[in-house]
């Protein structure tokens, strides 16, 4: 199963919940050519839209750009190893 690039677009800038823009975010993380990353990424790095990605509900927020850049930067998400 793999996305077009107007997918994902719409899946990244979708208005209504900022989840749906994480799971195009991590797919991109899991499915795209590394080379490519930075160009889908790029635009995401500052955005402060908050969200919570814990199931715990006295975890903190964070925002959109930091969990960008928590899986462009870091080497699992939840215990899953991230492709290099």
């Amino acid at each position: 199963l793999r996305c077009t690039s107007k997918q994902m677009t719409l899946m990244l800038d979708h208005v209504d919940s900022p989840y749906i823009r994480l799971i195009g975010i991590l797919y991109l993380r899991y499915a795209c050519d590394p080379s490519n990353l930075w160009e889908w990424f790029e635009p995401y790095l500052y955005d402060e839209e908050p969200v919570k990605v814990h199931s715990n509900p006295s975890a903190a927020e964070t925002t959109v750009g930091e969990f960008v850049r928590t899986v462009l930067t870091g080497g699992d998400y939840h215990g899953t190893m991230l492709p290099r």
